[in-house]
């Protein structure tokens, strides 16, 4: 074996364990059981909405946007991909 081939085996098989051993990714999004990625986005922007999140600060308009999430029976939950 020539030592280009050596050096691409190397590198593939580094590529492929550095995959394997990556950690899985989190995200926390707002739930409620039994409603849809588009229910919660229309949801999200309702809220946005009632609560004038616009005229605001962001750290705001999100502590508003999430009493009325919360309101409306929806919770922040952690997934991981």
């Amino acid at each position: 074996m020539n030592s280009f081939n050596k050096l691409l085996v190397l590198t593939f098989t580094t590529l492929i364990l550095s995959a394997c051993a990556s950690t899985p990714k989190s995200y926390t999004t707002w739930y409620k059981e039994g409603a849809t990625k588009q229910s919660v986005k229309d949801k999200i922007g309702h809220c946005r909405v009632e609560v004038g999140a616009k005229d605001l600060s962001e750290e705001k308009a999100k502590q508003l946007v999430g009493y009325c999430m919360k309101s409306e029976g929806y919770r922040l939950e952690t997934f991981t991909r």
